[in-house]
């Protein structure tokens, strides 16, 4: 019996030291917190809260449009056969420049040839006697309708020889403009058909960049504005264009309108299909610019807080472009205004605060707030 008397006074007593130390760590835990009542979210003993400032400044920024887009050659063709033939030459290097004119695969030719020069004497033969059947008409020896028929057939005659030159020509495929010369499809030797595709042609003087952008843009583009693009193949080169052409209709799917801007292409570094990261410079305009840190969002809402006499004050904004770190913004901030960039978690409308760091030069609203 004593021995469980003892148990339990035991017990008692631990009970007693635990509820003991609990009721210490409550007190000294309301005792810290009662430290901070009545004191404003800036440091201990309630003084000024400590921020950096930059100034909000006016200045010229770009309405920017960005799309992606093909690259075009100028002019550009798939050089087919017309005629069935042999290919005996192909007198143009691949990847080399030619004229308008010169030839670039020769067929065999010889039948036409052969063809053309019994056309000739076909030809030759038919005006002697329409001649002289027109002499012996004018002495009366012939009839009328006799002259008519050899006149006939002179024409016809005449007609073959075209003809004949015609399908001499087609032996000769020759460029129709002046342009580089694609890979060759084809071998001397070789025996095609119509249709038979043997290289391609492209003018690259100047390329076209093709691209695509939303009609909410279409007020503001015309031809004449400048362009920039970039190729993954020439790493940071900005390659610079102006638009040329805008298509009459927008797309009723997609709601984009296209476009087509001009290169000059003198050293020949853009091909025809490569793929380009295009910028297009709608118009340059004023606009008031804060840094990007300034800038805090709250709901659909955006706002700054301005420093006026050594106070915050939350100023609601709209924002716009955004340019090496500096966002354009619209409402009651004028230029040279001090706006808050860091200390931003601690302030709050109306709040006192001091400015601390350099980060330039904030006009009259840091020099008030000092």
């Amino acid at each position: 019996m004593q021995k469980q008397f003892q148990w339990a006074l035991q017990i008692l007593v631990v009970l007693v030291i635990a509820a003991a130390a609990a009721a210490g760590w409550v007190w000294l835990g309301y005792a810290g917190d009662g430290e901070g009542d009545g004191a404003p979210d800036g440091p201990v003993g309630g003084g000024p809260t400590p921020v950096e400032v930059a100034s909000a400044e006016h200045d010229t920024v770009q309405d920017l449009v960005q799309a992606v887009g093909t690259m075009l050659a100028r002019e550009s063709v798939e050089i087919v056969a017309e005629v069935a033939g042999r290919i005996v030459e192909a007198p143009v290097r691949e990847g080399e420049q030619v004229e308008a004119g010169e030839p670039l695969f020769l067929l065999d030719r010889v039948r036409e040839e052969a063809d053309l020069r019994e056309a000739i004497a076909e030809r030759d033969d038919a005006r002697a006697k329409y001649r002289r059947s027109v002499a012996l008409y004018q002495e009366r020896d012939v009839p009328e309708a006799q002259v008519d028929e050899r006149r006939a057939a002179f024409e016809v005659a005449e007609a073959r020889v075209d003809v004949a030159r015609s399908r001499l020509r087609d032996r000769t495929i020759e460029a129709p403009f002046d342009g580089v010369v694609g890979l060759r499809e084809v071998s001397p030797g070789a025996y095609i058909e119509p249709g038979t595709q043997l290289t391609t042609l492209d003018d690259l003087s100047v390329v076209r960049l093709d691209f695509s952008i939303p009609e909410r843009y279409l007020g503001g583009l015309v031809p004449g504005l400048s362009v920039t693009a970039r190729s993954l193949g020439f790493g940071d080169h900005v390659f610079e264009g102006t638009v040329a052409r805008i298509s009459s209709r927008v797309d009723p799917i997609t709601r984009s309108v296209r476009v087509q801007a001009e290169f000059d292409n003198e050293e020949g570094r853009l091909r025809s299909g490569m793929f380009m990261t295009a910028r297009l410079v709608l118009a340059e305009r004023e606009a008031l610019m804060v840094p990007e840190e300034a800038l805090l969002k709250e709901g659909r809402g955006s706002y700054v807080y301005v420093i006026e006499d050594g106070r915050a004050r939350r100023v609601e904004v709209t924002s716009g472009q955004r340019v090496d770190g500096r966002v354009e913004v619209i409402g009651d901030v004028g230029d040279g205004d001090a706006v808050v960039v860091a200390g931003l978690q601690r302030v709050r409308d109306g709040a006192d605060v001091r400015l601390v760091g350099d980060t330039g030069e904030a006009g009259n609203g840091n020099m008030a707030a000092q």
